[in-house]
């Protein structure tokens, strides 16, 4: 393979191990500073060579159109196999005829009602959230470690209709989800994780096997929970009795219920369909409010106009809601310019499945190639100033001037994000009850978070912020 790429610009390659020796030295903070390293030496398309497999990473937005919007790339990189056992054949890594079919199928669990209708658990487990803040009594808090089990709370309550309260007390299943999405992220970029013989070897293998059996266990046992009910239920012909006691479908009750779906799923479908949502939809939402809550902090006329801006547009005796958030408009600027210095998943990657080109370059039947948000979103051909936050670049008359596939946050094309307008009603969600009641600061003013990259964008040493109570400043 390498002869049909050597002639593509990368870093220097040794006969026999390619780049091999010089990536395994590098932890996931260093091989992220060495990917835009190679972006700003070697420009657009760049070649990783690693032992049996190569890697082009593409970053110009010519070219990334061109594979995100052909169905030709429609298949994840083999390098997600290490989520099988755990995630199953779900949205995020079925590929081809069953792919386009579920993902037809799971469009309906996004419905604007159906959305509408999780605010309130969004709001309830914000209130949570903003207590444990101001617990610290403005005291630096890892504010990372604490979104992250907020946004578990949430895609636990609307995609199994099940309470864990992980903001407030320790649980197996919790426990489990984190240890599964640490030690995955581990095997992606440690040699002894790549094969699962090796990883036998490893002191994490015991856990992972047990983390295992105990997501299984729970969520399948709540999956055939919720298929009896159902059953009970289907004796009458109400569609009011069909929902759950709050009204509130939660994605499993949509897969369970084919008359939404248009296709009945076994019970090892909703099991797959499920743990990708709970995997997908926690890591990244807790990415994007951690570090728009370090935006606010670093910039704080940014953060004033966003709490006036609450203020003015959410009495805070009224109920969040999706009409009340879109009314946001400086606050979603703000999202967006967040989401383009640090976007969540700053790398995609697709298996090509036949020898074809892109950007001139030759692809054999087997490559990797890898599509770089976080390089177009810093590449100031595009973005000018791209390390300037400046919300104000996304107002209309620049906004439409960019190719819209310069800025893919949520990907684009056939395989963008199926939740992000949940993630975009959960963060602002979020964003609106912390903002309202906290002024964020950084306990130092000139801090920058060095970021790692494990699948999804992570701060180094977590997120310390303080957390100060506006009624108190406001005495």
């Amino acid at each position: 393979m390498y002869r049909t790429i050597g002639h593509i610009p990368g870093p220097p390659v040794n006969f026999l191990f390619g780049n091999t020796l010089e990536l395994v030295r590098y932890d996931t903070h260093v091989f992220f500073e060495k990917l835009m390293e190679y972006f700003n030496r070697y420009g657009t398309i760049i070649r990783l060579d690693m032992l049996n497999k190569c890697w082009i990473v593409f970053s110009s937005v010519n070219d990334v159109e061109r594979i995100i919007s052909s169905n030709e790339f429609n298949r994840k990189s083999l390098d997600y196999g290490i989520l099988d056992e755990w995630l199953g054949n779900g949205i995020l890594l079925d590929h081809g005829n069953s792919w386009f079919t579920n993902r037809r199928a799971l469009t309906g669990a996004f419905h604007f009602k159906i959305l509408d209708s999780y605010v309130p658990v969004f709001e309830e487990q914000a209130d949570v959230l903003v207590g444990k803040l101001l617990k610290n009594g403005g005291a630096p808090v890892d504010v990372f470690a604490l979104v992250k089990l907020y946004t578990l709370d949430v895609i636990l309550e609307t995609s199994m209709g099940v309470r864990c309260r992980a903001q407030m007390e320790d649980s197996d299943y919790v426990r489990a989800v984190s240890n599964l999405s640490r030690i995955t992220f581990w095997r992606m970029y440690n040699a002894m994780g790549f094969s699962d013989w090796t990883f036998r070897l490893t002191k994490h293998y015991k856990t992972y096997r047990e983390s295992i059996r105990i997501n299984r266990d729970f969520t399948t046992s709540v999956i055939k929970q919720r298929r009896a009910e159902l059953l009970a239920r289907t004796t009458t012909a109400s569609e009011a009795e069909m929902k759950p006691e709050k009204g509130r479908l939660s994605l499993l009750d949509i897969l369970l219920r084919s008359d939404i779906t248009g296709r009945q799923f076994s019970d090892e479908e909703v099991y797959s369909q499920v743990n990708n949502f709970m995997f997908a939809g926690h890591d990244t939402t807790s990415s994007a409010i951690t570090f728009i809550l370090y935006a606010c902090a670093k910039h704080p006329d940014v953060q004033q106009r966003v709490y006036e801006e609450i203020c003015t547009e959410i009495p805070p005796e009224e109920p969040v809601t999706q009409q009340r958030t879109n009314n946001l408009k400086y606050l979603e600027l703000v999202i967006k310019e967040s989401l383009r210095m640090f976007p969540p998943v700053p790398y995609y990657s697709r298996h090509i499945d036949r020898d074809t080109t892109v950007g001139g370059v030759r692809l054999e039947k087997g490559a990797t190639i890898v599509f770089g948000a976080y390089m177009m979103h810093h590449n100031p051909e595009y973005f000018p100033n791209p390390d300037e936050f400046r919300p104000e670049r996304f107002e209309d008359a620049g906004d439409a001037k960019r190719n819209p596939f310069v800025y893919i946050p949520f990907s684009a094309g056939s395989r963008n994000c199926i939740g992000q307008k949940f993630a975009l009603n959960e963060l602002k969600t979020a964003l609106v009850k912390i903002l309202r009641q906290c002024k964020v600061v950084l306990p130092d003013p000139d801090f920058v978070p060095k970021m790692k990259m494990e699948l999804v964008l992570k701060p180094v040493n977590g997120m310390p912020l303080r957390f100060l109570d506006r009624k108190s400043l406001s005495v």
